[in-house]
């Protein structure tokens, strides 16, 4: 199941992605502390943060893994370039004219 969140931490640059991971750890603070005086509102919250911290860092531990291996990570989703969007489009358009013309000889 894709996770947004994850998306997100994995097309940030390694600097970004020690900053989310700080401010995530002040997240699970602050919550820590309103649970303590009993100020929280949503128990809920506490799960979620410690989540995303597990999330971040476990994104940051994979690319640690995949440089000392020296195997890239590779990106989610590839841009295309404009000359394979272009190529895609003629042949599209070439298969629609064959099934005209299939159609018309039917």
């Amino acid at each position: 199941m894709p996770n947004a969140l994850a998306d997100e931490a994995r097309s940030m640059t390694d600097s970004e992605l020690g900053e989310a991971i700080n401010e995530a750890y002040r997240e699970v603070f602050n919550l820590q502390f309103q649970r303590g005086t009993r100020q929280l509102q949503n128990p809920m919250a506490m799960r979620q943060a410690r989540r995303q911290v597990a999330r971040l860092r476990t994104i940051l531990r994979e690319r640690q893994l995949a440089e000392a291996a020296g195997t890239p990570i590779e990106p989610l989703a590839r841009v295309a370039d404009v000359e394979e969007v272009d190529e895609l489009e003629e042949s599209a358009e070439s298969v629609e004219q064959s099934d005209d013309a299939a159609s018309e000889e039917e």
